[in-house]
């Protein structure tokens, strides 16, 4: 009987040992990696976002499965990562996602990728039938290409901004507007490098392209209860995709404030004020005066047993979506996203001159320094997880982010706050802007091939090789970031490395594989080869009237290429009275004093530089 009882609970044991009720997910990192290793097992790395729809049906149906839970947890080291909290892995497998089922080696190595979700009728047999060929020797090591350091382009900087600009161009929808056919998304950084285009190219019909893909965006934007919806299924922006990231809030809300400064049309204003109503009634938390990541499409539907569409739910009147509840929010707070935002509301205030725009975006960055800010020198990816749900995938924690740097909010943090010094004269954050290019240069750094790794952790080598990926939008942020901060410190040692940047990642297959999502590179080549208009403005009391109308002046004066400092009599001489100085990189203007006629001479100095 003793015997028995004892077979018997062995038995129980092994079955509930056997029958795990979920799949036991590591975090990327070298651990998964070494435990691959040690037991001869693949890796299953599923890569996605919290707003992912695809992600969500993955979740809820194939891995809720207890036939794929047991076959992944006895022939795998599964590994869930995400692809926002950890740019770099989702710049490696953007192509596959969202989401991105990934079967790699131990060593890192890709052996197979599979594209969206997987229902478990279908996924079981893909496993079952990799492992067969895992065992047998059968499977083949695919393409490595994203892990490698390319040799730069020899490319001049005139050149690599031709190829640049026709890549770009080639995806420009002249029929519908926006870049892009199949799956419209209201892309900002195309509108704004051709914004750039029309004031320092002379190109008249950039202007063109970005107001008629601004119509567009408003056209497809909630104006019910605002937001910019994420894209259109159709090239003619219809069946919009309701997904309502605050990344792209806050790029377009740039976009319509900077289309009203070129344009003076009011209705480009009102748009960015909708934007920010909508980004401070739904998507700001008021306990951390942050902003969230995304309004999801999904709907919440505790309360009432009532069923609806997302699509047709979005098509409501405001009042009639009460009864069905409101869609979640992926309360997540981003470092990159909120510096994102901070921008936006400075170029709402730069085109306003409404310092309530100036004081939410002060309100905004000093909450991320706090919060975000490392005593190393950098900032974290995620600043906090606000979410009182559990997310799918696991999030790195503060101690993790200590020592791991991440370049993507890096290039987003240096660029706003060298932004906040321009509009508040403070030198606070032109101090952090030197602070975070010297750490950033230290430990992002390729100083053989040029340009700047995604992030300093890399949990496998491939062939001996850092197993780290230079992500083409992350570098021309940072390059634009120092190319912006020389020009305004006169430190023209960051040319050189912002150069061999643009170098490093202009080559074709990089920039062929982003597609048109190139535009962040197109202005930082744009700004490496014409450089800034350096407004600056000279007086020996920075408090004084006149001083503050003469500034006033300044920030107001529309122009892409304008950088503003304010600094005492010295580099420029005092002429008893607050001046103005505006320079390019051969020539600056005559002293220009506060007048009725400041902004005709400024228009008669950048004219005479075309």
């Amino acid at each position: 009987m003793k015997l028995t009882l004892t077979y018997l609970a062995l038995t129980l044991s092994t079955f509930f040992y056997s029958q795990t009720t979920k799949i036991n997910w590591y975090a990327w990192g070298e651990t998964p990696f070494k435990k691959a290793k040690q037991l001869n097992k693949p890796i299953f790395l599923d890569v996605g976002t919290e707003w992912c729809t695809a992600c969500n049906l993955m979740e809820e149906k194939t891995y809720t499965d207890t036939a794929v839970i047991n076959f992944i947890n006895k022939n795998f080291i599964p590994i869930k990562a995400d692809a926002e909290a950890q740019p770099d892995v989702g710049a490696r497998f953007l192509e596959w996602g969202w989401p991105a089922l990934i079967f790699l080696d131990s060593n890192g190595n890709q052996l197979k990728a599979l594209q969206g979700n997987r229902q478990p009728q279908v996924f079981i047999p893909i496993l079952k039938e990799f492992i067969a060929n895992y065992k047998s020797g059968k499977t083949e090591i695919q393409n490595n290409d994203f892990f490698s350091s390319e040799t730069p382009d020899k490319s001049s900087l005139p050149e690599l901004d031709k190829k640049a600009y026709s890549q770009l161009d080639y995806y420009y929808d002249s029929l519908y507007a926006g870049w892009g056919y199949i799956l419209k998304i209201p892309l900002y950084q195309p509108v704004e490098y051709s914004f750039w285009l029309t004031k320092t190219s002379n190109k008249k019909t950039e202007i063109n392209k970005a107001l008629a893909s601004l119509t567009k965006y408003a056209a497809v934007s909630d104006r019910q209860c605002g937001g910019v919806y994420f894209g259109c299924g159709g090239q003619q922006w219809k069946g919009a995709q309701p997904e309502k990231r605050s990344e792209y809030q806050g790029g377009v809300m740039n976009n319509y404030a900077e289309a009203y400064m070129a344009t003076g049309n009011i209705k480009w204003l009102k748009e960015a004020q909708l934007l920010k109503k909508y980004l401070l009634n739904s998507m700001l938390s008021k306990q951390d005066s942050l902003f969230y990541n995304s309004q999801e499409e999904y709907l919440t539907l505790d309360k009432t047993a009532l069923k609806i569409e997302p699509e047709k739910y979005f098509l409501l009147p405001a009042e009639q979506r009460k009864k069905y509840g409101e869609p979640p929010i992926d309360k997540t707070l981003y470092t990159d996203i909120n510096f994102r935002i901070v921008k936006a509301f400075l170029k709402l205030y730069e085109a306003t001159g409404d310092s309530s725009n100036l004081n939410i975006a002060i309100s905004v960055a000093k909450k991320i320094m706090r919060k975000s800010h490392l005593q190393q020198g950098w900032f974290k990816t995620v600043i906090e997880n606000k979410n009182s749900v559990t997310r799918m995938r696991e999030l790195p924690t503060d101690s993790a982010q200590k020592n791991i740097m991440y370049l993507k909010p890096q290039s987003h943090s240096g660029l706003a706050m060298l932004q906040l010094y321009q509009f508040t004269n403070d030198t606070f954050w032109l101090q952090q802007c030197r602070l975070l290019k010297n750490i950033v240069i230290e430990k992002l750094y390729d100083k053989e091939n040029g340009g700047f790794f995604s992030t300093n952790l890399m949990p496998v080598t491939l062939g001996g090789k850092r197993a780290a990926t230079k992500v083409l939008n992350e570098n021309a942020l940072f390059a634009r970031f120092l190319i912006e901060l020389g020009d305004l410190t006169d430190d023209e040692s960051l040319y050189k490395i912002a150069e061999a940047t643009l170098k490093a990642v202009g080559v074709d297959k990089i920039l062929k594989n982003e597609e048109r999502l190139i535009a962040d590179y197109n202005i930082a080549i744009g700004k490496a080869i014409k450089h800034h208009l350096v407004f600056t403005i000279v007086t020996t009391d920075v408090n004084s009237a006149e001083t503050k109308k003469l500034i006033k002046q300044v920030q107001k004066y529309y122009h892409p290429q304008k950088l503003i400092k304010v600094e005492a009599p010295g580099h420029y001489p005092d002429l008893g009275s607050p001046s103005l100085f505006v320079c390019s990189k051969n020539v600056c203007s005559s002293p220009i004093n506060y007048s009725e006629k400041t902004k005709i001479k400024i228009d008669e100095f950048v004219n005479r530089l075309k």
